[in-house]
């Protein structure tokens, strides 16, 4: 049997050159965005800032890349910082790709009649693959500020 060593090698060239040309395009860079901060206080007292950082691949966020971001000061007299309580992100079931942040954190504060109470701000804030955010709610227990 005859074999063209010549023949095999341009035939193999052109192959990878072909392969080369039709492979598929490399994914998107990711694209990181940070969003809109939710800001309570009681001035003199104690503060809360939130806001979350997030990726899109491919016009997608990628959940496991939505970071919480706390900034938080107290008194230290009448008011402490104790933890970030509460937190969770969750999938908006609406088509627009977008998720909501959530987070509530405690404070541990001494009350008028000396006793120790806890103040817990907390935020939703909602992403969306294009880069933009909205505080949807915001509130410090159970008093929903507008």
């Amino acid at each position: 049997m005859w074999f063209n060593n010549k023949a095999a090698a341009v035939l193999g060239g052109a192959a990878m050159i072909t392969g080369l040309l039709v492979a598929p395009a490399a994914a998107d860079a990711a694209t990181c965005e940070t969003s809109v901060a939710v800001r309570l206080a009681s001035p003199g007292k104690w503060s809360y800032s939130y806001h979350v950082t997030w990726c899109v691949v491919d016009g997608v966020i990628d959940p496991v890349s939505i970071t919480p971001h706390l900034a938080h000061a107290a008194d230290g007299t009448t008011c402490a910082w104790a933890a970030s309580a509460e937190e969770a992100h969750l999938r908006v079931n609406d088509g627009r790709g977008a998720w909501q942040a959530f987070n509530m954190g405690e404070f541990r504060c001494r009350t008028g009649d000396g006793t120790d109470g806890s103040i817990n701000p907390w935020g939703v804030i909602e992403i969306l693959p294009d880069g933009t955010s909205s505080v949807v709610r915001k509130g410090v227990g159970d008093l929903v500020i507008d």
